[in-house]
């Protein structure tokens, strides 16, 4: 973990001048310096008129303010009027103004962000040394405010010991250079950064600030942040009223992988197991202590309820009596040590910085852990009362990219990563949980293991889409399975997995992420995410971290015609069927010329459909047919190639009735459901890609079932499209398209 050394303190600024003159305001050497931008009545919502007053500060914004705008005012959020809504207001009226909307340099005479290292300073921020121990624990010693989200302040405290994660949420700003007002924010919704501008007035009742703030009173980074946040969620009420607390502020301001625990409900031996895990690897350990209605408030044993406490480390004692070893209570001997950002409430109870345990200890051993725990805000407490004391524990993984530019994170092992955004679509691959009949559809990722590596960590994680703000939408309930598969066995194809062993099926919630963090051994491994209701559409994220190399894949089907009948029909000269015979005779009677058109076939095909179709002839179908036979496009093809079709046709209905279940007598076949369409390919020789099926499924099928008359008609276009494929490809050696572009092109036009 990185180290924050003490350096000397910056030299101070020159004295302000005796009387600032604003440049956008001044009316001569002795005029009042007006605060912010012109007097306004309604502000966010504010209609308080405000008093003209003097601040030293003027020096700062008043420098910025003429890039802001020609008038010299400093931005004001058109969208934040959501904002006034505070908690526990009924109304927010420009009469009955509860709270002002004040800008920092309003509330302190030299206000400072994150980053504006160069408010204290004549110095440029990239020669100044790092923040001071003491200086950054009182930015970080939070105190929750009035329409605050104690959430988000543990995030931003526990995200403060990696700066360069920190500093992606929320980039430096200065109040003093380039000062307009507006300051910009991140956060990561859904897989991506969503930017956030918000100007810096604050809500103000009675001369205190209803934001939360850091004891480092001149520093607004919280409460800009907080606000934000708000913005980001519809408002601060919405704030107050989200679900999701430490967890879900992690998760928006870092982008990772998050994990809830609650230690005190836990196993011991397996919450051990995954602090033992996670410790030395590229993951955050978040914890905190709650109590009802005790937020900021010190606990009895030393501990601030609501702050956060990242774990730093672990270590084994020998205890009194004995080698270190493992009880009822968990691991014997185990201490875990962590590190309060804030610098306060340190732990008061076993193992305390000072108590009578350390005693007992070797003198290398102890010298050797105080000087790890030295600073303040740094302790050590045994693992039994870590897993009593601390209520929420959460583990953010951090991923590769983010690793590498987090230098205090590169003592740690870093995570390899695979990420896929997919849909659950009904009809295709939203089969529900693993007891349901439509399983199999869901998609699968393989994950394979070398055995070189010998165990894995690995973290799986399924995410699904979701809105913050006004339009907040429902979470549906989500999980994911993880089968093992038989050793040395070939690249698997879409297929049920009733005979996988399957090793973890998580509990589905509905919650916005569920991950689990497990160990492998070297094999192959089948990864299903799924709802725990099927045909519920959603999209979702899968991001899989590994601490070792692995491969991970979709499992996916190849676009080929595997059995062509047409083709082997003309080629190896097989006889011709009478009652095929007799439907070509029927048609060459009808016709003066010996080509035949749709319109003509479907004629034909009426009387005899039930031999060699599973439902009625349509007209499209009898054209998509000829299609096949017909590369001149004239609309017609001659009698002599029909049998070939009506062979294919025969090998068609034989599939489309073993998908549907068999034919209902003098009806033909039944509908077939989409997530059977697969099958349905490879029964009539055709594979499809997990995207052409797709593609099937969106233009062939209602609702979750396809007709015959679709079904043909999808096996026509899919025929065609390879007929048209391999033509092009012939043709356009200097350019060749993909097959599966072809085929896309071919079935959605």
């Amino acid at each position: 973990m990185k180290k924050f050394m003490r350096t000397r303190a910056p030299p101070a600024l020159p004295a302000p001048p005796a009387h600032p003159a604003h440049p956008a305001h001044s009316t001569g050497a002795h005029a009042s310096t007006t605060l912010g931008p012109p007097l306004k009545t309604n502000g966010i919502g504010n209609g308080a008129t405000r008093r003209e007053e003097t601040s030293p500060m003027s020096r700062y914004w008043g420098e910025s303010e003429q890039s802001a705008g020609s008038a010299g005012a400093l931005w004001e959020d058109p969208e934040g009027g959501a904002l006034a809504r505070l908690p526990h207001e009924r109304r927010f009226a420009p009469h009955a103004a509860a709270a002002l909307w004040l800008r920092p340099h309003e509330l302190c005479a030299r206000p400072r962000f994150l980053g504006d290292t160069a408010i204290d300073a004549d110095l440029a921020p990239d020669q100044l040394d790092p923040e001071p121990e003491d200086q950054f624990a009182a930015r970080w010693s939070v105190e929750v405010g009035e329409v605050g989200d104690g959430g988000l302040c543990a995030a931003a405290a526990a995200l403060a010991l990696t700066p360069q994660l920190l500093a992606r949420v929320a980039p430096p700003h200065s109040f003093r250079t380039n000062y307009t007002g507006k300051f910009r924010f991140r956060f990561w919704v859904f897989g991506e950064w969503r930017e956030v501008c918000v100007d810096d007035r604050l809500p103000v009742r009675g001369g205190r600030l209803l934001a939360s703030r850091a004891a480092l009173r001149d520093d607004f980074t919280l409460p800009l942040l907080e606000k934000a946040y708000a913005k980001l969620h519809g408002s601060y009420a919405a704030l107050r009223a989200a679900r999701g607390g430490v967890a879900r502020a992690l998760q928006e301001l870092s982008g990772g992988v998050v994990q809830s625990f609650a230690p005190p409900r836990q196993p011991r031996a397996l919450l051990f197991q995954v602090l033992n895990s996670a410790v030395p690897r590229s993951t955050l350990l978040v914890a905190t202590a709650m109590e009802k209605e005790s937020s900021g408030r010190r606990l009895r044993n030393g501990l601030i309820a609501g702050q956060a406490y990242c774990v730093t480390g672990l270590a084994r004692v020998r205890e009194e009596g004995g080698a270190a070893g493992a009880g009822a209570e968990g691991p014997g001997g185990a201490l875990v040590r962590l590190r309060a950002p804030s610098g306060r409430g340190e732990w008061a109870g076993a193992w305390a910085r000072g108590g009578p345990q350390w005693r007992a200890l070797a003198d290398a051993d102890r010298d050797l852990l105080e000087r790890r725990a030295a600073q303040p805000g740094h302790f050590w407490m045994s693992f039994v009362d870590f897993a009593r004391a601390f209520s929420r524990l959460e583990l953010v993984h951090v991923g590769p990219d983010d690793w590498l530019g987090e230098p205090a994170l590169h003592g740690k092992r870093a995570w390899r990563a695979v990420l896929a955004r997919r849909r659950w679509r009904v009809g295709y691959n939203a089969g529900g949980p693993p007891s349901a009949p439509t399983a199999h559809a869901n998609p699968q990722f393989h994950v394979q293991v070398p055995r070189a590596e010998g165990k894995c960590h690995v973290v799986v994680s399924v995410t699904q889409q979701y809105a913050v703000g006004a339009r907040r939408s429902r979470l549906h309930a989500i999980g994911f399975a993880v089968y093992e598969l038989p050793p040395s066995s070939p690249p698997r194809r879409p297929a049920p997995f009733s005979d996988l062993r399957a090793l973890d099926v998580t509990h589905c919630c509905a919650a916005r992420e569920v991950a689990t963090f497990f160990t492998l051994p070297a094999g192959q491994y089948l990864v299903v995410p799924h709802t725990r209701r099927p045909h519920t559409a959603a999209a979702f994220l899968l991001r899989i971290l590994t601490d070792h190399h692995t491969d991970v894949w979709e499992v996916n089907d190849d676009n080929a015609i595997i059995r062509d009948i047409a083709a082997e029909f003309e080629q190896e000269g097989w006889p011709v069927p009478p009652d095929m015979q007799a439907i070509v005779n029927k048609l060459m009677k009808k016709q003066e010329t010996e080509e035949v058109e749709g319109e003509a076939l479907r004629a034909a095909l009426r009387g005899a459909w039930r031999r060699v179709l599973p439902a009625p002839p349509s007209l499209e179908l009898c054209r998509a047919l000829l299609t096949l036979r017909d590369p001149a496009v004239s609309g017609r093809v001659p009698a002599h190639r029909l049998p070939p079709l009506l062979a294919l046709l025969a090998f068609w209905k034989q599939g489309v009735e073993a998908a549907s279940g068999g034919a209902r007598r003098g009806c033909g076949a039944r509908r077939v459901s989409a997530y059977r369409l697969r099958a349905l390919l490879w029964a009539c020789g055709l594979s499809a890609s997990n995207k052409v099926l797709e593609c099937l499924v969106l233009r062939f099928a209602r609702g979750a079932a396809l007709s015959p008359a679709a079904c043909l008609l999808a096996l026509a276009r899919l025929h065609l499209a390879h007929e048209r494929y391999r033509s092009l490809d012939a043709k356009l050696k200097s350019n060749p398209l993909s097959l599966e572009e072809m085929i896309l092109m071919t079935i959605y036009s």
